[in-house]
């Protein structure tokens, strides 16, 4: 009697966690020739099953047709052999790459036909291309490419033109922007007005080689309570809260004396009115005027999305993580989520903005980076599984982003006494060390402390060193003091 019933097959499927138990998937006579040519050269059935998403058991039971298969099909199986003996599918990877090195696009019709010419050094009869490529494209993770950018074709022949006359790896493009900072969704979907808010300069170079720190102007003011000396970005303090003049002009200024010791120069084309830019005060910046250029704004709108869906994207995260916490966070804490969310920009997505394929053209992992090529906060929150209902809040997450899109970001009065640079201020107030006759008590306070726990001498021995050379500083500095308290009173005499 045979001890294997239908309870322990039903109960199998636990030493096979990876297949699933029942497959509908469909493999059709050249998939099955692929599978026959795979377990005659090694390949384990495990692997095979894996990939084409079926049990092992329909792979085992393919190769059982194996005769009749290749009968069938024989002339089929006799090209695929042939294909695979001079490994077609690297020889087409490895110039797609070098197409794609060379900065060349290709085009699914350029794809098929130097498949068929690596399959015509085989053989005249190839007829199996379209779903051969099919699959090499789905193996490597090959997409059409279509652009983020929706405009005309005078629209992006403008752009070519502009950049035709130009050094592009020097080629910097800026735009200023308005970030509701402390507004979480709760709030926003609970119709909370925008009432503090900050404006942001953003600078990259339009190849996507560099992306410069945010100017970010607030008027929140950062003193010396928050005990801190340097900031991930260039912070202006302004009542109005919008960019303006001087901090344009400062930004700039800062950026050109950088430059100027490095001996570069760059050409600049910042997206704002000409006359709130003193153009001759810099030397290592070119600015060009770029205000009727259509592509340019197109694109700092897409560069702009994508930084306010990972600063949105944080500030969800924060809220789920500690809760009602987030909401009480503090300018110091949006600046560090901002200088994060920049960083989220990736500079392949940004050359990509101002140097497009062609639409139709193939390359590779378009959904590496879930944040270039996706800005919905809803399909994020469902990918991750963010604890919000869908149902009722699905377009309104998608909203949220471009929520402060409306706010004015940018006062045209050159005249603004009332503009601070924070970051400036911050870095001069030097910290003050302490004083030698404090270190020396505080070393004694350790000795005695270690002598108290009985520690090993070693330790005893570094810390009474350490003692006598706080020792001098500390003498030094009395006599500093008996020195200049004597000069005070020989001037008052």
């Amino acid at each position: 009697m045979s001890l294997w019933n239908l309870r322990i097959a039903d109960n199998s499927s636990q030493f096979l966690p990876d297949f699933p138990r029942k497959s509908y998937t469909k493999i059709d006579p050249m998939g099955k020739l692929h599978v026959i040519y795979a377990l005659d050269n090694g390949q384990s059935k495990a692997d095979i099953a894996r990939e084409y998403g079926v049990h092992p058991q329909t792979i085992a039971y393919i190769y059982k047709q194996k005769e009749s298969l290749i009968k069938k099909y024989r002339q089929k199986y006799n090209l695929l052999k042939e294909v695979y003996c001079v490994n077609m599918d690297q020889t087409l990877m490895e110039w797609l790459k070098d197409q794609v090195k060379n900065g060349q696009f290709v085009n699914e019709q350029e794809l098929r036909e130097k498949a068929q010419e690596i399959a015509s050094t085989l053989t005249e009869d190839f007829n199996c291309i379209d779903d051969w490529l099919s699959d090499f494209r789905v193996r490597h993770n090959i997409s059409k490419f279509s652009s983020d950018i929706e405009c005309s074709l005078q629209v992006k022949e403008q752009w070519i033109d502009f950049i035709n006359d130009l050094d592009v790896k020097d080629l910097y493009i800026g735009g200023i922007t308005a970030l509701s900072h402390d507004l979480d969704f709760e709030s926003y979907i609970n119709s909370q007005d925008i009432d503090n808010y900050v404006s942001i300069m953003c600078i990259v170079n339009c190849l996507g080689s560099e992306k410069k720190e945010l100017a970010v102007i607030g008027k929140e003011m950062l003193n010396e309570e928050f005990n801190i000396r340097s900031l991930p970005v260039n912070y202006y303090y302004d009542e109005k809260a919008q960019m303006n003049y001087t901090a344009i002009n400062n930004y700039l200024k800062q950026w050109d004396e950088t430059l100027t010791c490095k001996g570069k120069s760059v050409l600049l084309a910042l997206d704002v009115p000409g006359n709130i830019i003193q153009k001759d005060y810099f030397t290592s910046i070119r600015i060009i005027d770029s205000n009727s250029n259509i592509f340019i704004r197109k694109a700092l709108d897409k560069l702009v999305e994508c930084f306010k869906f990972n600063y949105r994207r944080l500030q969800i995260t924060k809220k789920v993580t500690y809760g009602n916490v987030c909401s009480q966070l503090s300018l110091l804490d949006c600046i560090q989520m901002m200088s994060m969310a920049w960083f989220c920009v990736s500079n392949k997505y940004i050359h990509q903005l101002f140097f497009p394929p062609q639409d139709g053209s193939l390359y590779f992992n378009r959904n590496d980076d879930y944040s270039n090529g996706n800005h919905s906060l809803s399909q994020w929150c469902k990918l991750f599984n963010i604890p919000i209902n869908f149902e009722l809040y699905s377009d309104l997450l998608d909203k949220y982003i471009s929520c402060d899109k409306s706010l004015k970001c940018l006062n045209l009065l050159q005249s603004n006494d009332s503009t601070q640079s924070v970051t400036e201020l911050l870095s001069q107030n030097k910290p003050q060390s302490a004083s030698g006759i404090e270190a020396y008590q505080a070393m004694k306070r350790l000795v005695s402390y270690l002598q108290g726990e009985s520690a090993n001498p070693s330790e005893m021995a570094s810390a009474k060193y350490l003692e006598s050379h706080t020792e001098f500083g500390a003498l030094f500095d009395i006599h500093q003091f008996i020195a200049s308290t004597n000069e005070s009173e020989s001037v008052n005499e």
